[in-house]
């Protein structure tokens, strides 16, 4: 990387970090920490919700999963992704913030009882405990691929990342949450439509990509055409395509509904009418991100065929980034 690079990291990072710590000063009740003090407008509650569904582990492991298997999985960030949001932000989160709750666990004791909310609340950190797992290693994989970095230097810039962003979100709370996703959420599009863009263009075109992958099978024999198909897995025959999308879809409902990080900021919506929008506006953004994306893992299969690192397909995106 040249100087320049590194100063659009530095000042990239930089902005948002400082973002973060300026909009903290406005945080003053329990209220403004967990909710935003139920001010949040649609667009910024959309986007946050964009930057939280659409990470860079998603990016990574959806880019190599699709080198490996294929479309079928994007259902769960667009049938999936719209169903969910509309049964939150129009169904399920509306009762809750009617009721005046901060999270989803405090509703579950009133509803039944103590033991429940704290069971609740031990999965939710067990479950953000294991997605921040995968996001820094996917941070790592990313590094790996764009820099020539040892391990301990990257550990390194990913442990002051990881200092610098929990001490504006335990001190800010969810106001600077959003507004920080926000702004990043600008960023990750504009970068993940640039690399789209070059890869597309190097494959050829849409065309290209069909000839290709209509000419070549994977190891087992299954023809790669299979891949474009978003109702069939591996072996076309092996599984009923309804299976596949009804499968992918109740598991990508349940991210919108039992997932506090996105339903406490529906609950910080100003309105009513704003978290619906919100939670429509953010499937918006989502669904032409992550169809992109793992379009990208299929056009591996023309541009490096024989993509074998020590990573696997996970390096796919990092591959393509630094090219």
């Amino acid at each position: 990387m040249t100087g320049l690079d590194w100063f659009i990291v530095f000042l990239l990072n930089g902005a948002v970090i400082a973002f973060g710590f300026y909009l903290a000063r406005s945080t003053k009740s329990s209220s403004d920490w967990f909710l935003g003090g139920r001010s949040l407008p649609w667009w910024g509650l959309g986007l946050s919700i964009f930057a939280t569904s659409v990470d860079n582990a998603d990016a990574v492991s959806l880019t190599g999963y699709a080198y490996n298997h294929g479309m079928h999985i994007i259902t769960a960030f667009t049938l999936a992704s719209v169903c969910g949001a509309v049964l939150a932000s129009f169904v399920v989160v509306p009762v809750l913030y009617r009721g005046g709750f901060y999270t989803n666990a405090e509703y579950l004791e009133t509803r039944f009882d103590k033991s429940i909310r704290v069971f609740s609340a031990l999965i939710q950190i067990q479950y953000r405990t294991s997605m921040l797992g995968l996001m820094i290693w996917s941070i790592y994989l990313m590094l790996q691929g764009l820099l020539d970095f040892t391990p301990t230097q990257c550990w390194t810039l990913i442990a002051l990342l990881v200092i610098f962003t929990a001490a504006y979100t335990t001190w800010g709370g969810l106001t600077s949450v959003v507004w920080t996703d926000a702004l990043q959420s600008l960023i990750m599009m504009a970068g993940g439509i640039t690399i789209f863009y070059a890869v597309w263009s190097a494959t050829g075109g849409w065309s290209t990509i069909v000839d290709n992958l209509s000419q070549s099978t994977d190891t087992s024999g299954q023809p790669l055409i299979n891949w474009l198909h978003i109702g069939q897995f591996q072996d076309a025959k092996s599984t009923s395509p309804y299976l596949i999308v009804m499968g992918w879809t109740i598991i990508g409902m349940g991210y919108y509904t039992v997932n506090h990080t996105q339903t406490m900021r529906l609950m910080g919506a100003r309105s009513l009418w704003d978290m619906k929008m919100a939670a429509l506006f953010g499937c918006l953004l989502i669904m032409p991100i992550m169809i992109g994306t793992t379009l990208m893992g299929v056009m591996g299969r023309v541009l490096v065929p024989e993509f074998t690192t020590h990573s696997g397909a996970d390096q796919l995106l990092p591959h393509f980034a630094n090219q």
